[in-house]
């Protein structure tokens, strides 16, 4: 099991705008499709920045749960224009591996 913690920036001035859309729209239609979202979150200080939080339980799971999510014709014609009104730049990405004590196994 691993998570992904994602690291998104909006375009200057539009951050509550991406945080609202991705906490109603993006992440449902994520979940929808299979995909664990453990968590959303706002940067302090940081006004045009969104994080999120993905679980998965290997590369082969990932892999098949991002494939359902770009093969579906709502994400070609309404989440990836969306995510590029609102992004400025591609998000940052950081996967981490929970040791064995860790109490998000």
């Amino acid at each position: 099991m691993f998570y992904e913690i994602r690291r998104e920036t909006a375009r200057p001035g539009r951050g509550e705008e991406l945080a609202r859309w991705m906490d109603e729209q993006a992440i449902p239609f994520h979940e929808a499709h299979g995909m664990t979202v453990v968590g959303a979150f706002i940067e302090p200080g940081e006004d045009d920045v969104f994080v999120w939080i993905r679980r998965f339980h290997s590369d082969g799971e990932r892999q098949e749960v991002v494939e359902r999510v770009h093969r579906d014709p709502l994400f070609e014609s309404e989440i990836r224009p969306r995510l590029g009104e609102l992004l400025a730049a591609g998000a940052d990405t950081v996967r981490l591996v929970p040791t064995a004590h860790s109490r998000l196994r």
